[in-house]
């Protein structure tokens, strides 16, 4: 008869929520200031034809109304300057969302934290598709942000549903405020339980499958046994806390969650102290938040230097990137399931990318710094030569590799240039063609060859301007005036990073990621 085990429960816990009561309506919107919002710059929202009929409807039922329009250049960023000026000009808002699952939370988030709390009332208009991730956003803020929905696209709406969107907006405008929405106070949720199920190693596989917390792939079952075992990896109390905010729905993280993730994931003990990096890394900033859940799926590159890469067997050469490697397999992974189950990711709630990416499966790998002809990369962000270091890179696609058949590498500078997203790149370069570009160059330092990229990564003000991702140009670096014929920078210098990894016996291999924003820290501290 097969064994009965008992898996502990993988699930982070929940912060207290610290409710809030919703400002009161106006009884009229004339003689009234709305704020309009929109969460993306352009048409690409898809909300214009509401937004006219809105425009029309107000100013035709409401004599002397204003209407002030504003666009969000960074939907996941604060913008305090809005906010300030909304608390002194406005009466009340409409905050436009997007076909985005993170814009959507987003579009929940700031009207709670930043608006109503200002005492100012409005309501969020979303795609009834991603309602769910709007409502896990009101919950975790403890605001009934007022919500009103349509159907994707709303492009072609029908005047029925038209009229009956708007009136939804008018009703979240001016409806008096029902009892719910004046809940104030301290709620704690529901925790999860120490155990979250107990049978045969089959039927606890089919038991995480079946409630969502796994990739997909089978787990090591997390028994009491096993996450001890794991414990051992690293001189931490089970019970400390690694993050309060863990990405994407902001819960606690203790080191035995973090060891139970670590099982799951098919972890040796030695792998811990970069796992607890990890979730260390992904509770500290909230951009990671919103980029977690996506519709545009992006991912995380994780990159690891220092003397621990190879005490845990870390695969920085043949196959780097790809299977075989048991330490970044397990690792890459160890950072989907921590999403997951610490972090409150759910497919079709707040997980919708449209295609989704295959590196949101597992994507980590080591620096081959024995191989390089430059310092490690962590040097370069600030740490010291030796000390073992996890960084983690934003984004999620590899725009061009991976045989430069043309020596100069102009095919590689003409296919960055097409990069949709101009946040950054991240150059993962061989053994061979690093050596090559120190040849070529003269570039000695990290520091060096990034330059050298950055001065090749350059368009045309006037290309600029036609895409959409386009803001204020930076000044020119030679110092003249911007024209349209200026060559740009295409990206921020600090957004340039090159990563030597690959077969040092390999040939002269280049890859181009869309990966940027790299949070680091130090991996030793997690021993």
């Amino acid at each position: 008869m097969a064994d009965i085990l008992k898996a502990l429960d993988p699930r982070g816990f929940f912060n207290d929520v610290q409710r809030a009561p919703l400002a009161p309506r106006p009884e009229t919107l004339a003689g009234k200031t709305v704020y309009i919002i929109n969460s993306w710059p352009g048409e690409t929202h898809g909300f214009g034809k509401v937004e006219e009929a809105l425009d029309a409807c107000l100013r035709e039922k409401y004599p002397g109304v204003r209407l002030e329009y504003r666009t969000r250049m960074s939907y996941s960023s604060d913008d305090p300057r809005l906010w300030a000026e909304m608390k002194e000009k406005a009466d009340c808002f409409v905050y436009f969302a997007a076909p985005s699952c993170s814009t959507t939370a987003c579009a929940v988030t700031w009207p709670a934290r930043s608006i109503e709390r200002a005492g100012i009332p409005g309501l969020t208009v979303l795609y009834r598709y991603l309602e769910k991730d709007a409502l896990i956003s009101r919950e975790r803020e403890g605001m009934r942000i007022r919500l009103a929905e349509t159907e994707f696209p709303c492009t072609n709406i029908s005047e029925n549903d038209l009229m009956q969107l708007l009136r939804d907006i008018e009703d979240a405008l001016l409806r008096p405020l029902e009892p719910e929405e004046l809940v104030g106070g301290v709620y704690t949720p529901a925790q999860p339980l120490r155990f979250c199920a107990e049978g045969t190693e089959d039927e606890l596989q089919e038991y995480f499958q079946e409630n969502g917390l796994t990739d997909g792939l089978p787990v090591i079952v997390p028994t009491e046994a096993r996450v001890a075992e794991m414990l051992k990896g690293t001189s931490h109390a089970p019970d400390e806390i690694v993050a309060t905010q863990m990405a994407p729905e902001g819960r606690i993280v203790t080191v035995e969650k973090a060891a139970i993730t670590a099982v799951m994931a098919g972890a040796k003990p030695c792998y811990m102290p970069v796992i607890l990096a990890m979730i260390e890394l992904m509770g500290m900033d909230q951009r990671h938040h919103q980029t977690a859940k996506s519709t545009n799926a992006f991912s995380f590159m994780q990159v690891v230097n220092g003397p621990i890469r190879k005490e845990i067997g870390m695969n920085d050469s043949v196959c780097a990137l790809g299977p075989g490697g048991r330490a970044n397999a397990v690792i890459g992974r160890a950072h989907r399931l921590a999403l997951i189950n610490l972090g409150g990711s759910e497919v079709g709630v707040n997980l919708m990318g449209v295609q989704g990416n295959v590196t949101t499966y597992t994507f980590a790998f080591a620096e081959n710094e024995e191989n390089s002809p430059w310092e490690p990369y962590s040097t370069s962000l600030g740490f010291r030569a030796g000390e073992s270091v996890l960084s983690i890179l934003t984004g999620g696609w590899a725009h061009i590799g991976n045989y430069m058949l043309n020596p100069s590498l102009d095919d590689f500078y003409r296919s960055v240039k097409t990069f949709e997203m101009l946040h950054g790149i991240t150059i993962l370069v061989s053994p061979m063609r690093a050596k090559e570009l120190v040849e070529e160059t003269g570039c000695r330092s990290r520091k060096e060859i990034e330059d050298y990229f950055w001065r090749r990564f350059t368009v045309r003000e006037g290309e600029l301007k036609g895409r959409r991702v386009y803001a204020r140009p930076r000044p020119d670096p030679a110092g003249g005036p911007v024209t349209d014929d200026t060559e740009m920078p295409l990206f921020d210098r600090r957004q340039i990073h090159v990563v030597v990894v690959g077969d040092p016996q390999g040939s002269n291999v280049v890859q181009g990621w869309s990966q940027y924003s790299p949070h680091s820290t130090s991996i030793d501290k997690w021993r």
